[in-house]
């Protein structure tokens, strides 16, 4: 296929994929199809990891307020408090 050329809006192209126009060779529809859809996945993949990330932020700032207020009405001394939190990061 490469070495072929088309005449696409009065200008040369030659075949195969050196042009860089893929929808001028016979498989550029589904080479472009690939790419959106790996394009799609990885922005989904994006969207969810920055998802998961905010939450173990939120769970983490729950569970030191948890133990704060613990330590507050006395339920933890100073050393369990410490501890409690380096556990937490």
């Amino acid at each position: 296929m490469h070495g072929y050329t088309w005449l696409y809006r009065g200008m040369q192209r030659t075949g195969g994929f050196a042009c860089l126009n893929y929808m001028d060779s016979p498989l550029g529809f589904w080479l472009m199809m690939g790419f959106l859809a790996v394009l799609a996945v990885a922005i989904v993949l994006l969207f969810v990891g920055i998802r998961k990330r905010n939450r173990q932020g939120n769970d983490e700032s729950e569970a030191l307020a948890i133990i704060r207020r613990r330590y507050a009405n006395g339920e933890l001394t100073n050393d369990e408090f410490q501890q409690m939190k380096r556990d937490l990061r």
